[in-house]
């Protein structure tokens, strides 16, 4: 404000914590809301990724591809499907087909898995459901998942399992016990100790003919543990025991093939609540529509006393802290009347008001500069007590004018009139 005419404005910073954190406070917000969709985003992004288990056409630990390429580059002909209908719309010679069918997402009811029942020659489940295993194979039960382990000895003369050897039982496990009271032929392969979570794989029968293997460990033939232990063997032996091979992983397109409506998912009084909400929302947005009546159109301009912005202004200054700008409003407002009263015109600089009311009141003029312009408050009572000094030095000034105009000596004098801090 040095040299400046009282008509040109002044920048006026006030540095308080507060006031900043509140400007920053959208922005703050703004980036915890974008790291949250970040943060969902990955989420939903790897439960994607997780319901891809078993794809032909999926190259993550969680797919299947590396088995079937190395399939075809043996010269097996394999097909993929991702419907029950296409899939069984693929195999032309039951009797020279395997079908490796898997459900992780567990679309498929049970008489979809009945579908399957000697649709090939050698049927192989992958970490079969409890409906596939009741549809197609009632003597085995599922049994509980089974997460890292390792079976080293194949219990059974099935050849995939003894060139194997060894593999890893990452799935679910199978419970062959019951299949020995029904005198069901079963072929029972990495059966684990008791308490292991059943056996790996079991093969027997299928009811209309041909082979049925449940392989509850589904590792075995996915990318991320297919080159562990002698996973590759068995998967190999499995998937390619014939020169066609159907690869089937169920999609939610096979929902609509005997699965039940979304109005039968939820209990019967849920549609007249809803109609009865809608029709009570919109007779709600009627009632309050008309209560709003029309448009009020105000004369302008419009006259707002001077009192109303003084009082609006000093509150916006309070609630914000802001004590510096609210002492330099009233620091412009006395440099302008010192000004009018010095006559000194609204040219002035803030250096010729400060040398003319040392001159007239007998201020020192760094006393003058500090309250004028140097000192800020550090609290409310301290802004308070400069704008009292501020006021108090305005009327000095005024006395002093007006004896100069009356031709009385207008220099200070201690003995008739004390100077008041």
């Amino acid at each position: 404000m040095t040299g400046a005419p009282l008509g040109t404005a002044a920048e006026v910073v006030t540095p308080t914590v507060r006031r900043t954190l509140r400007r920053a406070l959208f922005w703050i917000v703004l980036v915890a809301l974008l790291l949250a969709f970040a943060a969902v985003y990955g989420l939903t992004t790897r439960s994607t990724a997780e319901a891809d288990r078993f794809a032909a056409d999926e190259a993550a630990p969680a797919g299947s591809r590396a088995l079937v390429e190395v399939l075809r580059d043996s010269g097996i002909d394999v097909v993929t499907a991702d419907t029950l209908d296409a899939a069984l719309a693929a195999v032309d010679d039951p009797a020279t087909t395997t079908l490796v069918a898997a459900d992780p997402r567990a679309v498929l009811s049970a008489d979809q898995w009945s579908a399957l029942d000697g649709a090939a020659a050698s049927l192989v489940l992958v970490e079969p459901p409890a409906l596939a295993v009741g549809a197609l194979a009632p003597s085995i039960a599922p049994g509980v998942p089974s997460l890292g382990g390792v079976r080293d000895e194949a219990g059974c003369s099935l050849p995939a399992a003894q060139r194997a050897g060894s593999i890893t039982t990452d799935g679910v496990g199978l419970d062959a016990a019951g299949a020995a009271a029904t005198g069901d032929a079963v072929e029972v392969c990495f059966p684990g100790e008791e308490g292991e979570g059943g056996a790996a794989l079991v093969s027997l029968d299928q009811p209309a003919g041909g082979d049925l293997h449940l392989l509850g460990a589904g590792g075995v033939v996915q990318n991320g543990l297919i080159g562990r232990e002698g996973n590759a063997a068995l998967a190999l032996g499995l998937a390619g025991e014939h020169p066609r091979l159907i690869w089937y992983v169920a999609s939610t397109a096979d929902v609509t093939h005997g699965a039940t409506g979304l109005s039968e998912l939820y209990p019967g009084w849920v549609n007249p609540i809803a109609w009865l909400a809608l029709t009570v929302g919109l007779a709600a947005a009627v009632w309050r529509g008309r209560r709003l009546g029309p448009v009020v159109i105000e004369n302008l301009p419009v006259v707002v006393r001077t009192t109303e912005t003084m009082e609006g202004r000093a509150r916006l200054y309070a609630r914000e802290g802001s004590r510096l700008r609210a002492l330099d409003a009233l620091r412009v407002g006395t440099l302008r009347r010192l000004a009018e009263g010095l006559a000194l015109g609204s040219a002035a600089g803030l250096d010729d008001i400060v040398t003319a009311v040392s001159g007239i009141a007998g201020r020192d003029r760094a006393g003058l500069r500090a309250l004028l312009v140097d000192r800020e408050p550090r609290d409310d009572g301290e802004l308070v007590a400069l704008s009292d000094e501020l006021l108090e030095l305005e009327r000095l000034v005024q006395r002093r004018v007006a004896l100069a105009d009356e031709g009385v000596d207008g220099r200070p004098d201690d003995r008739s009139e004390p100077t008041t801090r």
